[in-house]
């Protein structure tokens, strides 16, 4: 319900953004005009870049509040009214240079910009809360009663305040048992057995239940009560609480369940997507990558550490299978503790180890890993199977980490969270980053990543040891 009003005022706000837009165009074109600036403007060529300045403008609004959050503040307007004449000024240039049309004026196109800025500007602040306002005012303004405790309440009472900017109005708190006024942010307006003479005598409109553990029984005589006294129900989504964990709702084959993430890679379409993505990026490495520094790499060693060209180790992969993954060797053949991980001045790594460690050219061969389907370019990094049973137990959910395949690089380490781990705090912050990005994959997501560590890779941090 909420959501549904939300979309219909955005919808309403848009329409009215687009036709102060388009005055602002066609009444700045017709000074333009009629001015010293340009002696003359056919008027008919700007009708498509008018168009696409307005597809720029929809485009770059978004489908949702910044956040989900309506607010009202310079801030979040500024944002989206900079994005919006971002992807105007793109749309408009981007036909421009298709038709290749040098009638087109830019010195027009660039002098409306301010206009255009200003109008998106004025929109964004003021238009969406004030339709909203004018939406659910005067007899169209909800009056909500809450069912539940003192404590429920305060937990959304930020959300209470900007409904309030909507037209929804907070009568007060109805509990479940008597309960003290002094600590309540709200009037307490009875308990539970009184639900029907409150809704009566308040002129209660919505009825907000913001606990689940009232029961079954108690539900449906809210449901019942409120059905014949004509007043909307909503009910809190407070599953996360039982749970203790985040937790989405989904509906398969007609069947509604709770899940603790959503997985976007559990679609086949977005794993045939990643896996394009890793051999076409992997494939070039291979190609014309490794074999030159193959030949550095053999230099190094013949210098400073003669001895076996690729590293290999077991690690753990996708559901905990084991893979066999490919390194330059950095360390000296003698060393005899491999499981070991590798500190700051690791007296195992020889001088040119440690500048391809530093580099992350070490990393190269695992392309072929990647070519092979046992690792991808973007994902949590692999560890040994002994250092997982460790790390598993400094977090709880470290395992989710393997409902996909891991990484040459990943969230984690272009998020700072690179090399050796110290403590349980370590792990947790990388598992947190690697279970972030299971929940948010996207192929703009990859290309990031992908971005940040061909940054790192050049200035590498001081943890690439």
């Amino acid at each position: 319900m909420f959501a549904t009003r939300s979309i219909g005022i955005r919808a309403l706000s848009l329409f009215w953004q687009l036709v102060i837009v388009t005055a602002t165009f066609w009444g700045w074109l017709f000074i333009w005009q009629n001015s010293a600036f340009e002696e003359s403007t056919n008027v008919q060529r700007y009708v498509v870049y008018y168009e696409f300045l307005m597809i720029g403008v929809v485009f770059g609004y978004g489908n949702k509040p910044e956040n989900g959050e309506v607010k009202k503040d310079w801030l979040s307007a500024n944002k989206r009214s900079l994005r919006q004449t971002f992807f105007a000024l793109f749309a408009v240039f981007l036909v421009v240079f298709a038709v290749k049309d040098a009638g087109i004026s830019r010195s027009f196109i660039f002098s409306y910009l301010p206009f255009l800025y200003g109008s998106l500007l004025f929109t964004n602040y003021w238009l969406f809360l004030s339709i909203g306002q004018q939406a659910f005012s005067g007899d169209r303004q909800e009056r909500a009663a809450l069912v539940g405790t003192v404590e429920t309440v305060e937990q959304i009472q930020p959300w209470l305040e900007r409904k309030q900017l909507m037209g929804m109005k907070t009568v007060g708190l109805v509990c479940p048992e008597p309960a003290s006024t002094l600590d309540s942010l709200w009037p307490i307006l009875g308990t539970l057995d009184d639900i029907g003479d409150i809704l009566r005598t308040k002129s209660i409109t919505q009825l907000i239940v913001l606990n689940l553990s009232l029961g079954s029984e108690r539900l449906r005589q809210i449901t019942q009560v409120c059905e014949d006294a004509a007043v909307r129900l909503v009910v809190l989504h407070d599953l996360n609480s039982y749970f203790n964990h985040n937790t989405v709702v989904f509906e398969d084959d007609g069947v509604r369940f709770i899940g603790l993430r959503d997985e976007p890679l559990e679609s086949p379409l977005n794993r045939f997507v990643k896996r394009l993505f890793d051999l076409a990026v992997s494939l070039p490495v291979i190609l014309f990558i490794l074999p030159p520094m193959y030949l550095v790499v053999w230099c190094i060693h013949r210098l400073q550490s003669p001895g076996p060209l690729i590293f290999k180790q077991v690690r753990n992969g996708m559901l905990g299978r084991p893979f066999e993954i490919y390194k330059f060797r950095t360390m000296s053949v003698s060393n005899d503790n491999a499981d070991r991980q590798a500190s700051k001045n690791d007296p195992r790594v020889f001088p040119g180890g440690a500048w391809l460690r530093h580099t992350s050219i070490d990393e190269l061969p695992q392309f072929i890993n990647v070519f092979l389907g046992h690792m991808s370019v973007v994902g949590p990094r692999p560890h040994l199977p002994k250092h997982d049973e460790i790390f598993a137990t400094a977090m709880s959910n470290y395992r989710i980490r393997r409902f996909i395949r891991p990484g040459i690089t990943g969230w984690a380490q272009v998020s700072g969270l690179r090399g050796e781990i110290r403590n349980e705090f370590d792990i947790q912050r990388r598992v947190q980053a690697d279970i972030h990005y299971l929940e948010n994959w996207s192929f703009g997501f990859d290309v990031i990543v992908v971005l940040k560590t061909i940054k790192h890779c050049v200035a590498p941090p001081n943890t690439a040891y």
